[in-house]
């Protein structure tokens, strides 16, 4: 697996040394590296990174210096196809030191009260995790059925039709096989 963290942890420490605003950069290296991407073409070597660096400064003179040069080194690396896990490792190592956790909340029907369930499941993940501050995503998914499924991370909360189905199933089925009913 590509080493991303050792990328992001780069960059933090390359804005940091600079006294430059994490946030702000965090923003900046998700545009520069969507408008390297719609460029298109396969970017790796000396070449194309000289190339990318003279469009990045023509195109966008009020980027920070200090992404561009990350960005062509990327490239210069050949391992600019992996800058969407470096921006996402760089959001958690920065969400972390903030007190922020990401949870996505699944619904297969938005509710009426929807902004007063979400703000009752920003509570119990601010109890639960101890963080400062909790972004909610919303989805919508039909296959859950009913009720709705939180993702914090690798951990999910499930108050789904579907997994309550999936459950009496499950117990059904255990109940045949150790000759229940």
């Amino acid at each position: 697996m590509y080493p991303c963290r050792n990328w992001a942890k780069a960059y933090i420490k390359s804005l940091e040394n600079e006294g430059l605003d994490i946030a702000e950069g965090i923003d900046t290296l998700q545009i520069l590296s969507d408008q390297v991407k719609a460029h298109g073409g396969i970017l790796f070597g000396r070449t194309a990174a000289d190339k990318l660096e003279e469009l990045l400064y023509k195109g966008i003179p009020l980027c920070l210096d200090i992404t561009v040069r990350f960005l062509v080194l990327m490239v210069r690396k050949n391992m600019f196809r992996h800058v969407k896990p470096v921006i996402n490792e760089i959001k958690n190592i920065m969400n972390k030191r903030w007190g922020i956790i990401e949870a996505t909340v699944e619904y297969a029907l938005i509710p009426n009260d929807k902004s007063q369930v979400e703000s009752t499941i920003i509570q119990a993940v601010k109890r639960r995790s101890g963080v400062k501050e909790v972004v909610l995503e919303s989805r919508h998914n039909p296959q859950i059925l009913g009720g709705y499924r939180v993702k914090i991370g690798d951990e999910i909360i499930d108050a789904s039709i579907r997994s309550q189905l999936d459950n009496l199933l499950m117990s059904f089925n255990s109940d045949e096989v150790n000759g229940g009913l």
